[in-house]
C-alpha cells in the first residue's frame, strides 16, 4: 500500500512538470511575440495567464506537494487528507476534461484553415495537445487515488 502512495507521487509529478514545462513555453512564446507579460486583448496566441493550462499547472503542483504530505503521515490523517486529495483530483479531472471537450468542439467544427490548441498553436491531432495529456494525466492520478481510497476504506 505504501508503494501506492508513491505512485500517486509520482504522477502527480510527472504532471506538474509537464504543465510547467507547457506553461514555461506558452509564456515564451507569448513574450517572444509581444514583448510583455500582462497583454490580454487582441492577441494572436492566448496570454498565457488566460489558458486552462496555466491553472491546470497549479492545480497539479497542489496536488504533488499534498500527496507527498500525505505519503508521510500516519494512517488516520492518510484517511483523512487522501479524501480530500481525492475530491482535488475530481475537480481538477472534470476541469481538464471540459476543456479538451471544448477544444475537441472548436477543433472538428472549425470548417477550413489552421486548427489551433488550447495554447495556441497549430495542430493536426487533438490528442498530442496539452489539454489531452493533462488531462490523461489527471485521469490516471484520479484512478491511483480511487484505488489508494478503497484499499484504505477495506483496512479501516
Amino acid at each position: 500500500m505504501k508503494n501506492l502512495y508513491w505512485i500517486q507521487s509520482c504522477i502527480l509529478l510527472s504532471g506538474s512538470i509537464f504543465a510547467w514545462f507547457t506553461v514555461y513555453t506558452d509564456f515564451a512564446r507569448f513574450y517572444n511575440l509581444y514583448q510583455s507579460f500582462t497583454r490580454i486583448e487582441n492577441c494572436i496566441v492566448p496570454n498565457p495567464i488566460t489558458t486552462p493550462c496555466f491553472y491546470g499547472a497549479f492545480a497539479f503542483l497542489g496536488a504533488f506537494i499534498w500527496s507527498l504530505f500525505i505519503a508521510k503521515k500516519t494512517l488516520i490523517d492518510k484517511l483523512k487528507h487522501q479524501k480530500r486529495l481525492f475530491i482535488l483530483l475530481i475537480g481538477s479531472t472534470i476541469f481538464a476534461w471540459t476543456n479538451l471537450a471544448i477544444e475537441m468542439y472548436q477543433f472538428y467544427l472549425k470548417e477550413v484553415g489552421d486548427k489551433i490548441s488550447c495554447s495556441g498553436v497549430e495542430t493536426e491531432n487533438i490528442f498530442t495537445t496539452p489539454c489531452f495529456i493533462g488531462s490523461m494525466i489527471f485521469f490516471l492520478a484520479l484512478i491511483v487515488a480511487y484505488v489508494i481510497k478503497k484499499d484504505r476504506i477495506k483496512i479501516s
